[in-house]
């Protein structure tokens, strides 16, 4: 059975994403399941794909290390917000690296920015751009200034937790920073 064909089988069934765990014990079968997020099948496999994604890194994110490029390089051209989420939850839990910095800093501003995002996508990029603050601490200006606008209209409770997070994570980062 492909990696396909498990993953159509596996959908809705409970305990979907424990499915993890046979990609850990058997990552020779990762390449097949990144094709499957990145790749243009139907949705919502995709979709699902990448979900698996965000458990596998959760769990040991080296072994997706050699996709972070094409993670990054496919969050700066998708519009499929499932999948945005999908691979900017995954790259959390990587360490920040140089590989297109600016347009991924962009890329996160933008989402952050955009209301009509789903508020999952917003928050998830504020936690990344924490690793921006900490690496590039003038940016912290830009970025409360976009939360000001935020701040402006109505927000969802998950908005403003969000928002009251990234203050946190980055008050302890620049706190250390400082010391």
């Amino acid at each position: 059975m492909t990696v396909e064909e498990a993953l159509i089988a596996r959908i809705k069934k409970p305990k979907f994403t424990e499915w993890h765990r046979h990609f850990v014990a058997h990552p020779e079968q990762i390449p097949d399941l990144v094709d499957l997020a990145l790749g243009s099948k139907k949705p919502p496999l995709p979709a699902h794909a990448s979900w698996i994604l965000i458990h596998i890194a959760k769990t040991d994110w080296t072994l997706l290390r050699s996709y972070e490029h094409a993670f990054i390089d496919h969050f700066l051209q998708s519009t499929n917000q499932s999948i945005l989420r999908n691979l900017l939850v995954s790259l959390l839990e990587f360490p920040l690296r140089d590989y297109r910095e600016s347009d991924f800093l962009d890329s996160l501003i933008t989402h952050v920015k955009n209301e009509e995002n789903k508020v999952a996508l917003r928050v998830y990029s504020l936690y990344k751009l924490t690793e921006f603050v900490q690496r590039y601490p003038e940016i912290k200006v830009e970025i409360d200034a976009v939360i000001e606008l935020i701040q402006e209209h109505p927000m969802s409770p998950a908005m403003k937790v969000g928002i009251r997070n990234f203050e946190t994570m980055c008050q302890k980062m620049l706190g250390k920073l400082n010391v």
